[in-house]
C-alpha cells in the first residue's frame, strides 16, 4: 500500500500527518525500527491508533516516508559541503567523508536505516532507493568527471557505487559503535579517503 502523497491532503491532514512522522522519527531514533510499533507513535503523537491507518499502512511505510521527506535537504547539505573547484579526487573524498559524518551521526536515516534495510520489503527498498537518487547521481557525476579527466580508475560504474557505498557504511559503524562518535571522526575519514583514493589510483 502506498499512503497519499502530503500534496495530495488537506491543512488539517498535513499537519496529523507531520506529527506522527515527528513522533515516528523520536521513537525510531530511541528505539530503533524493530522496538518501535504503530501504537507507540500513535501514543507519542497523540492521535487515535486507528487514525494512523489512514496515513501510513505499517511502519515500513512510515520509515520510507521518512526518508522520502528528509534526504532532499539532507542532499541538498551535503552536496553543499562539497567544493566544486577542487579537483575531482578531492571532490569525491569530501563527499565520502560527508556522507560518513552523516550516516554516523543520524540515527534515523544513518546506519539503522542500513542495517534494517535488507530486511524491509522490495517495494520500500525501492523507495528508498529512489530517495537517495540525488546524491547517488552525485558520486556519479564526480566519479565520471574524474575517470574521464585521469584522475581515477575505471570500473564498472555498479561496482565503483557498491564499493562507496560499503566503505562509506563501514567507517560509519565504526563510528556508531562508540559513546562519542565524534571523537574518532577525523582519524576514520583520513583512513576511508587514503583506502578509497588509492584503490582508484590510475594504473
Amino acid at each position: 500500500m502506498h499512503t497519499q502523497p502530503p500534496a495530495q491532503l488537506t491543512s488539517h491532514r498535513r499537519e496529523v500527518r507531520t506529527r506522527l512522522l515527528a513522533a515516528a522519527e523520536q521513537q525510531l531514533e530511541e528505539l530503533g525500527f524493530a522496538a518501535t510499533s504503530p501504537a507507540d507513535v500513535s501514543l507519542l503523537a497523540g492521535i487515535g491508533r486507528t487514525t494512523f491507518y489512514e496515513y501510513f499502512s505499517d511502519m515500513e511505510d512510515v520509515l520510507v516516508s521518512l526518508v522520502e521527506q528528509r534526504m532532499p535537504e539532507v542532499t541538498k547539505r551535503i552536496v553543499a559541503l562539497v567544493p566544486h573547484e577542487l579537483p575531482m579526487r578531492d571532490q569525491l573524498a569530501e563527499l565520502a567523508v560527508r556522507m560518513v559524518e552523516f550516516a554516523a551521526t543520524d540515527h534515523v536515516l544513518g546506519v539503522r536505516l542500513h542495517q534494517d534495510l535488507p530486511a524491509l520489503r522490495p517495494d520500500i527498498q525501492a523507495r528508498i532507493g529512489t530517495a537517495h537518487r540525488s546524491l547517488s547521481a552525485e558520486f556519479a557525476r564526480i566519479y565520471t568527471t574524474g575517470v574521464a579527466q585521469g584522475e581515477l580508475r575505471s570500473i564498472p560504474p555498479d561496482l565503483a557505487g557498491l564499493f562507496l557505498r560499503e566503505l562509506v557504511m563501514a567507517a560509519a559503524k565504526t563510528l556508531m559503535n562508540l559513546d562519542e562518535p565524534k571523537s574518532r571522526l577525523h582519524e576514520v575519514a583520513d583512513e576511508l579517503v587514503r583506502f578509497l583514493l588509492h584503490g582508484l589510483d590510475p594504473v
